[in-house]
């Protein structure tokens, strides 16, 4: 393969010669110029990016870390982001980290020695340790879904909390009183939210809160929501209805509720945020608030494209419109008691 050396001594110029005309420098003159690309394209020349990336300062790149890429709306997420990446000339590499933040730690130290351009990550965390070596390298940086406490930085999400309320209102509205809710961790800030939207709708219609249908697991999915659902069932009352503050909980939900022999939605009802990729589990599938994940990936890299451009302007804070869909997992209470 031929390198910079050998088209430059072919071509009897230097080998900064030879790196101008690859980065279109203007101080060439043109018959120098049609002659270096004449060689690079007669040796097969395939320029070195991380070389070229140097001189540029850039590498036309960015990172996308996310909790769990099985999980459909942060699978749409990323697709969202990589094409807008695209779009803009962006290529874009992508860490998993199971909602582990030694995970993250990794994949963000990875990143930075790649010099990427920009990150885009949902957070395990709502501290700021894992990110304190991007904001002091001043690496541009989008936050999607989650929040981090006390850091002023671009962020794009939804109103977790006024979705989570309507969602609640909606149970209360079908005679609902006993509605159970489970989450993931208590530092998920997007969770943390959906509970407090959950609170205040019960105290609006006046329905005393019971802390024991509030229940908290790790990681939110499919063997979290199993377990959660496992213990709600030993309680007494029972619950009516569910709300899983995600897609994999609810579904972890109905495993647990199939296993104690109850019935979606005749025995208890069951409602979620976001959609999935299957109505395997429950057909048709789950009333829920539907979160714009595919935007939210494409809106993330235009405001992180926007931060790479102007360091120096405000933060922004996008927070998009969510669908409700209304499906079949709950019926009225009346139906149900």
């Amino acid at each position: 393969m031929a390198t910079i050396y050998d088209v430059a001594r072919k071509a009897g110029v230097s080998t900064t010669t030879v790196s101008r005309v690859l980065n279109n420098h203007p101080y060439v003159r043109e018959e120098t110029r049609i002659k270096v690309q004449s060689l690079l394209k007669e040796l097969h020349f395939i320029p070195n990016s991380n070389a070229s990336s140097l001189v540029r300062k850039t590498t036309n790149t960015i990172a996308v870390i996310l909790p769990d890429v099985t999980n459909h709306f942060f699978t749409t997420l990323l697709r969202g982001a990589e094409d807008q990446a695209n779009e803009d000339g962006f290529a874009v590499i992508f860490g998993n980290t199971d909602e582990d933040i030694q995970k993250e730690q990794t994949y963000i130290q990875m990143f930075l020695e790649r010099r990427i351009d920009g990150l885009i990550i949902a957070p395990v965390s709502p501290k700021v340790i894992n990110l304190k070596t991007v904001i002091k390298r001043e690496i541009p940086l989008v936050l999607v879904d989650r929040e981090v406490e006390a850091l002023i930085t671009d962020f794009v999400g939804t109103d977790n909390q006024r979705n989570a309320q309507s969602l609640v209102e909606y149970l209360i509205g079908l005679g609902h009183k006993t509605i159970a809710i489970i989450s993931g961790s208590q530092e998920n800030s997007a969770h943390r939210q959906r509970i407090d939207g959950y609170r205040a709708a019960l105290l609006n219609a006046g329905i005393p809160i019971d802390e024991r249908l509030i229940l908290y697991g790790d990681k939110p999915n499919i063997e979290t929501g199993t377990r959660l659902v496992r213990n709600l069932l030993q309680q007494a009352p029972r619950p009516t209805t569910i709300f899983a503050v995600n897609n994999f909980l609810a579904i972890g939900g109905v495993v647990a509720l199939r296993e104690a022999n109850f019935n979606v939605p005749e025995d208890i009802g069951i409602v979620c945020f976001d959609d999935n990729d299957s109505a395997s589990v429950l057909n048709p599938f789950f009333t829920s608030i539907n979160q714009p994940a595919y935007m939210m990936g494409q809106m993330a890299v235009d405001i992180l494209v926007h931060r790479m451009k102007h360091k120096n302007s405000s933060p922004t804070r996008v927070l998009l419109e969510s669908n409700f869909l209304i499906r079949g997992s709950v019926k009225p209470a009346r139906s149900i008691d």
